[in-house]
């Protein structure tokens, strides 16, 4: 028996309990009446935990009454008692049936209590079945009206709990989507650069080798920034991690700049004031498109980069004069995908794709007033 079964059984003892020290209280003179008051009141204690035998006990028990005894005893509080606990706590079926009885006993009760008096008429009966078979449907009525309560309780108890655990999915998986940007975002662009100045700087050295050490320099560097990145991101999902700023108009400066005279950053009207998300996002924006620069548009290609600030909006284009549609592809890069869903989250629209006169062509537009 688990702990609630237990709360159960004690309290329907209980209850049982007090009923029958009050029939039996009343019955006292007549040690017959006491024992079927008695018996009729321990079908309460198990009411909720063997229904069935308690409906089989209490109809014998009141069977019983109506064969040895003359009058009815208080223990009569019993059927209307069993029939509301039944209809709160057991099956529809067992409940109706419970109903049946208890209004075939609350119509035979009276007639047979009434039948002992020499003096009484049938309308004289009326009176007290009515009143019985009332109490008896009120009971019915009342334990079902408490059941229903409890099942829709349970069933908002249930749907809030769904709904509880699928929100807690959709934030992991936009977590899990948050993180996987980041760190291809970050893995892809220093990769990237470190592919670049080892292609390039492979033929420098050939040409020049003093300048080894310059090109070696510049791929340690790179690979620190992408190590301490990293470091940085793992810190922050472990939760130790120091607050850092997001990343603000130097910073695009500096990830435009590490590629040297190979890009060049333009700020176009008057410099933007926009909050951290948005910030990050431009940033990533152009962090990616860099990458796929480097990736796809040749070694002699060139990119600019264009912020431009209106009352309304900011817009990015990140554009180079490489192969554009001839540029080679393995089909398993994510980077413009991700770009899209980091402008979309953002409110912004974005578009990519070969320009006509060559090259490729990165255009985000971003509404300032989505920002707080």
């Amino acid at each position: 028996m688990t702990t609630g079964d237990s709360r159960v059984w004690v309290a329907d003892l209980l209850l049982a309990g007090a009923v029958a020290v009050i029939s039996v209280g009343f019955a006292l003179t007549d040690w017959v009446a006491s024992l079927l008051a008695l018996a009729l009141s321990a079908s309460l204690a198990f009411r909720r935990t063997y229904p069935v035998v308690a409906l089989v006990w209490a109809t014998t028990a009141a069977v019983a009454h109506a064969l040895l005894l003359t009058n009815l005893t208080l223990s009569v509080v019993v059927v209307p008692m069993l029939v509301h606990g039944l209809a709160r706590w057991s099956g529809r079926g067992l409940a109706l049936t419970a109903l049946g009885i208890g209004l075939a006993g609350a119509v035979a009760g009276p007639l047979w209590s009434l039948s002992w008096r020499a003096e009484a008429k049938l309308s004289d009966m009326l009176v007290p079945v009515a009143a019985c078979a009332g109490v008896v449907i009120a009971a019915h009525v009342f334990g079902q009206r408490e059941r229903e309560r409890a099942d829709t309780l349970l069933v908002r108890r249930r749907l809030e709990r769904i709904e509880h655990d699928r929100a807690v999915q959709e934030a992991a998986a936009e977590e899990r989507t948050q993180i996987a940007r980041e760190v291809h975002d970050i893995v892809a662009h220093s990769l990237s650069m470190i592919a670049v100045q080892a292609e390039g700087g492979r033929a420098l050295v050939t040409r020049d080798p003093s300048r080894a050490p310059e090109v070696l320099t510049v791929i340690a560097e790179e690979s620190r920034t992408a190590l301490n990145e990293i470091r940085d991101m793992v810190s922050l999902l472990r939760g130790d991690a120091a607050y850092r700023p997001a990343p603000g108009l130097m910073d695009i400066k500096d990830l435009v700049d590490r590629l040297g005279d190979r890009a060049h950053l333009d700020i176009a009207g008057r410099p933007p004031v926009i909050g951290p998300v948005l910030t990050l996002t431009i940033y990533r924006v152009i962090q990616e498109s860099l990458t796929n620069f480097l990736r796809h548009a040749g070694p002699k290609a060139k990119a600019a980069i264009t912020i431009t600030t209106a009352e309304t909006s900011t817009s990015v284009t990140i554009r180079d004069n490489g192969r554009g549609s001839t540029a080679p592809t393995d089909g398993k890069g994510h980077g413009l995908r991700t770009m899209h869903e980091r402008v979309t989250a953002s409110g912004g629209t974005m578009s990519a794709g070969a320009v006509p006169d060559g090259g490729f062509e990165v255009h985000a537009v971003f509404p300032l007033e989505r920002v707080s």
